[in-house]
């Protein structure tokens, strides 16, 4: 589905006129991989509706802590982020994260 976003800046996030959705991600870890699948069952409804950041957090270990310290939160895998207007909306990891609760999101801000 989504492959590994290169590398951003905070910057090019909050310049974004659409809502992100970020997800950061371990290959290494089953619970990450269990929740990227629930996100990529709503891959098409995302894509038409948010930006997808996908950031490996092995990998863009920089740039994941970035994220984590520029919104004040803190820093998970797997974690989603969704920001919209100027603001965080929601983060949620693990087995927290949820489709259903990402539609939601999409569809009323």
């Amino acid at each position: 589905m989504w492959s590994v976003t290169k590398d951003y800046d905070i910057q090019s996030l909050l310049e974004e006129e659409r809502p992100v959705l970020i997800f950061k991600h371990s290959y290494r870890c089953s619970i990450s991989s269990m929740a990227l699948q629930r996100i990529e069952r709503i891959h098409k409804e995302i894509s038409e509706s948010a930006n997808f950041v996908l950031v490996d957090v092995i990998k863009q270990r920089d740039f994941s802590l970035k994220i984590a310290k520029y919104f004040n939160i803190k820093h998970e895998s797997p974690q989603i982020i969704f920001y919209n207007r100027g603001t965080v909306q929601f983060t949620d990891s693990h087995m927290n994260i949820k489709s259903s609760k990402v539609l939601d999101y999409l569809v009323n801000y």
